[in-house]
C-alpha cells in the first residue's frame, strides 16, 4: 500500500468519524445511530475502486476511539466503560465486510434500483451484530428486530435520497459539458467553413499567378534574353503548380470532413447566437474588454444553412470587438421579416469606418488591419468573404451605413434559402 493509498483510507475514515459523531441513543443502552456509515456506499459511488474494508477497519476504531473519549469528558474515565463501545467497532467491521464481499462478488452499479436491497441487508445485519454483542440473544425480540428493520430501511432511503442528487448533479455536469462541445464543434465546423470558402478563392488566384509565371517564361524566351531568367519564371510557374496541387488535395480532404457535417439537420437562430455569444464573451474576456449583446428577434427561425450564417455573424461581430477601442463594447442583433426576406441587422459601438474607405470595405484583398512597419495583414474571413457567402451562398444581399459611435450591416436573405421553420 502506498502512501496515497493510505493518506485517501485515513482521510475518508476521518468524514466517517466525524458523520457518525450525529447520532441518537434508541431502543436500548448506548445503542447508537448514526449517519456515519451511510458515507461507505457514497464513497463507493463517488469513488469506485476505494479501499473499503480498512476504511472500515479506521473508522470502527476510531469511532469506538472517540466515544470513549467523549464519554470520560462527560463523566469521567473508567475502565469499565470500555466494552460498551465494542459492540460499535464491531457494527463497522461487519458492514465494511459485507461491503467489500459484495463487491468482490459482483460489480457495484450505483445508483441501480437494485442495489439498495443488498445495502438494506447489510445494514440490518450489522445492526443485528451489534445488538448481539449488547444483548445476545434477546437481540432477537420482536420490537428489537422491527426497530433495526426500520433503522434499516431509514437510513436505505436516506442512501437512495443522497446518491439520487449526486447522480442527477453529476448528469447535469456532464449534459453541460456535452452542450460545451457541440457549441465549441459547431464553431469549429463553422470556421473551417469558412476557411473553406477562402481557399476556393485563392484557388483562382493559384491558377492566376501560375498562368502568368508561364506567360513571363514564354515572353521571356521570345526576347531571347539571358536563358537563366527564363528557366527560373519555368521553374516558379512549376513550382506554383506543385503548390496548387497539394493545396487542392488538402481543400479536397476538408471539403470531404465537412460534407459530414454541414447536412446534419437545422438549428434555431437562438442556439446560433447562443453560441456565438459564448465565443465573444471569451475573446472579450481575453482582450480585457466587458461586452455588452443585445439580441432582438421577431421570429428565432431554424434554418439548415448555420454554419454559413455563424461564419458571417462571427466575422463581423468579431471585427467590431478587435476595432473597438473601449474598454466596454456594446454589440447589437436584430432579426426581422420583411416580406419575402429575413433582415439581419449587426451593429456595434465602436469608431465607425471612415467615408473614404467606405465603398472599398467589400473589395478583394481589402483590409484595415495592416501592419505597416511588417507589411502582415491579419485577414480572418475579410469582409470580401462575408459578401461572398452572404450572395453565393444565401442568395442575400449586405450592406453597411457608418458614423462615430455606430457601425450597422444590413442582410437581406430570402425565407426560402433558410428554409424557415418558425418553432
Amino acid at each position: 500500500m502506498n502512501t496515497a493509498s493510505r493518506k485517501q483510507i485515513l482521510t475518508f475514515g476521518i468524514y466517517v468519524i466525524l458523520l457518525a459523531q450525529l447520532n441518537v441513543d434508541i431502543f436500548t443502552s448506548n445503542f447508537r445511530v448514526s449517519l456515519g456509515i451511510l458515507l461507505l456506499p457514497v464513497l463507493v459511488y463517488l469513488y469506485h475502486e476505494i479501499p473499503v474494508m480498512p476504511i472500515a477497519l479506521v473508522s470502527g476504531v476510531g469511532v469506538f476511539v472517540s466515544r470513549v473519549f467523549i464519554q470520560s469528558l462527560r463523566y469521567g474515565f473508567a475502565v469499565g466503560d470500555i466494552p460498551a463501545f465494542f459492540p460499535e467497532f464491531v457494527f463497522y467491521l461487519v458492514y465494511g465486510l459485507l461491503l467489500s464481499g459484495y463487491f468482490r462478488r459482483k460489480e457495484f452499479k450505483m445508483p441501480h434500483p437494485h442495489c439498495y436491497i443488498p445495502l438494506f441487508v447489510m445494514d440490518y445485519l450489522a445492526n443485528l451484530s451489534e445488538l448481539l454483542c449488547r444483548l445476545g440473544v434477546g437481540a432477537f425480540s420482536l420490537p428489537l428486530q422491527i426497530n433495526i428493520l426500520l433503522v434499516a430501511l431509514l437510513r436505505t432511503v436516506i442512501l437512495w435520497a443522497v446518491i439520487t442528487g449526486l447522480s442527477q448533479y453529476r448528469f447535469l455536469l456532464v449534459s453541460a459539458e456535452h452542450a460545451n462541445r457541440y457549441q465549441r464543434l459547431i464553431l469549429l465546423i463553422s470556421k473551417l467553413n469558412s476557411e473553406v470558402i477562402w481557399m476556393h478563392k485563392n484557388t483562382a488566384m493559384i491558377e492566376d499567378a501560375m498562368a502568368k509565371s508561364y506567360q513571363l517564361f514564354s515572353k521571356l524566351q521570345e526576347a531571347q534574353v539571358d536563358p537563366e531568367l527564363s528557366q527560373s519564371a519555368l521553374t516558379v510557374a512549376k513550382d506554383i503548380h506543385e503548390v496548387k496541387k497539394e493545396y487542392l488535395m488538402i481543400l479536397r480532404g476538408i471539403t470531404e470532413a465537412l460534407d459530414l457535417n454541414l447536412h446534419d439537420g437545422d438549428m434555431s437562430l437562438s442556439d446560433i447566437l447562443t453560441v456565438l455569444q459564448n465565443s465573444l464573451t471569451l475573446l472579450a474576456t481575453q482582450q480585457g474588454k466587458k461586452l455588452t449583446m443585445e439580441i432582438q428577434m421577431e421570429t428565432n427561425l431554424k434554418t439548415d444553412k448555420h454554419y454559413f450564417l455563424l461564419s458571417v455573424f462571427r466575422n463581423l461581430f468579431t471585427n467590431a470587438l478587435e476595432a473597438s477601442t473601449g474598454e466596454h463594447v456594446q454589440l447589437g442583433f436584430t432579426e426581422r421579416e420583411q416580406g419575402d426576406l429575413i433582415q439581419f441587422a449587426i451593429r456595434d459601438n465602436g469608431p465607425g469606418i471612415p467615408p473614404e474607405i467606405l465603398p472599398s470595405i467589400f473589395q478583394p484583398g481589402f483590409s484595415t488591419k495592416i501592419n505597416f512597419s511588417t507589411g502582415e495583414v491579419n485577414r480572418g474571413l475579410g469582409l470580401n468573404l462575408v459578401e461572398d457567402v452572404v450572395k453565393n451562398q444565401l442568395q442575400g444581399d449586405i450592406r453597411v451605413e457608418s458614423r462615430p459611435g455606430c457601425t450597422t450591416f444590413y442582410i437581406q436573405v430570402p425565407k426560402t434559402q433558410l428554409e424557415v421553420a418558425p418553432q
